[in-house]
């Protein structure tokens, strides 16, 4: 299994909460590390099994349901490998932790409802992940669908480093 050291999780990263901020932040982190691995069952491990919840507005993606999400998943795990998410900052309470950053990456096969193209797409997102009883609960992210479209067709040049506002 990767570690922290194999992704970056940005340096910028603001608690606004006690002792659960602190452990949310770390479940996060074990959380992603899996994902981003590709290791369905370390991922599926750190989540609530009380009707966890994957959302991405814009694009009609909403899921609800231990199973549901585990197939979410393991199709995501099929399109889409390595690290997605760059965050510039997180800040981090006792009931969610919110990321502001880009998805970055090349997809493959039909993401998100849109056949690919191999482009590397590079949008600005914000994620919301919600915690409940020490796990992960869900997520849900906000990006522009439209340019999601427009990356699959065309690709970008956008830089996943330059500052998101």
């Amino acid at each position: 299994m990767a570690s922290t050291d194999d992704f970056d999780f940005s340096a910028d990263v603001i608690f606004a909460g006690g002792t659960a901020a602190a452990h949310n932040w770390e479940m996060l982190k074990r959380h992603t590390i899996a994902e981003w691995s590709g290791d369905l069952d370390a991922t599926m491990a750190t989540m609530t099994r009380n009707d966890p919840f994957q959302i991405m507005h814009a694009t009609g993606l909403h899921v609800r349901g231990w199973e549901n999400v585990r197939a979410f998943y393991a199709e995501r795990m099929k399109t889409f490998q390595g690290q997605g998410f760059f965050a510039h900052r997180w800040i981090a309470s006792d009931k969610v932790i919110v990321g502001n950053g880009y998805f970055s990456g090349t997809p493959q096969g039909v993401f998100f409802g849109v056949q690919t193209t191999g482009k590397v797409l590079c949008l600005p997102l914000t994620v919301w992940i919600y915690f409940e009883d020490g796990l992960v609960k869900g997520e849900a992210a906000y990006l522009d669908g439209l340019e999601l479209k427009r990356q699959i067709s065309e690709g970008t040049n956008q830089d996943r480093h330059v500052p998101v506002f």
